[in-house]
């Protein structure tokens, strides 16, 4: 069934906000990170090139006041630390995961988003040869975890650049095409380079430098 999910959370991470934590205060630590035990299981040299990202958020928008403490089994407190977009600065370990430790929040409609993305440095010009590897890495874990699955799993093949204002695609002999928009809830219109749809691209240039850049499926998938 985590194999199932992780094809399901992987192909929507780039919109979908995550799942909510429950009417609980306290959630098994392997719970409230969706899928990172099973992102923490795969080889290293299989994730090189992307990584879960996890946010705080509270009515679909990130909470970067939200308090939240990892409890060990022998009730150790660690506060979560949060940044200024409510991104979890330091994440579990694997063995942390497999413990008994639990999340103990104080708001039991706190939601941690999942989010899906490639370790490049966030710039106005992107290498398509990057996200192209990046998004290859992630179909390649997807296969592998699915299996006989891994025929009806979804394809990652589009990268996302939050609040960049627009950009482009610049071709090999010098052309740039408009790169295409899609609305996302609470953030506004988002810029989006399909790989399947710009053969020929060498560089992504955008208008500003994008808040972060997010792997998912083609939005009408």
């Amino acid at each position: 069934m985590r194999r199932r999910s992780l094809l399901l959370a992987l192909a929507a991470a780039a919109a979908v906000p995550g799942a909510a934590l429950a009417d609980v205060q306290r959630i098994p630590l392997v719970k409230a990170f969706n899928l990172l035990d099973v992102y923490l299981g795969l080889p290293p040299a299989e994730r090189t090139r992307f990584y879960l990202a996890y946010r705080a958020l509270k009515d679909k928008r990130p909470d970067p006041a939200a308090r939240a403490t990892i409890v060990t089994a022998n009730g150790a407190r660690t506060p979560v630390v949060l940044d200024g977009a409510g991104l979890v600065l330091h994440l579990p370990t694997l063995a942390e995961l497999k413990s008994a430790a639990v999340l103990e929040v104080e708001d039991p409609t706190l939601r941690l988003g999942l989010e899906l993305r490639p370790v490049i440095a966030l710039s106005t010009r992107v290498d398509v040869g990057a996200l192209v590897l990046a998004m290859a890495q992630v179909n390649a874990a997807v296969a592998k975890l699915a299996g006989p699955l891994s025929i009806v799993a979804p394809k990652l093949t589009c990268a996302y650049f939050p609040d960049s204002g627009g950009g482009s695609a610049l071709l090999a002999d010098g052309r740039t095409t408009p790169l295409p928009v899609t609305p996302a809830p609470f953030i506004g219109p988002v810029p989006y380079f399909d790989s399947a749809a710009a053969a020929g691209a060498r560089t992504v240039l955008l208008a500003r430098t994008p808040s972060r850049i997010l792997l998912g499926a083609h939005p009408k998938s």
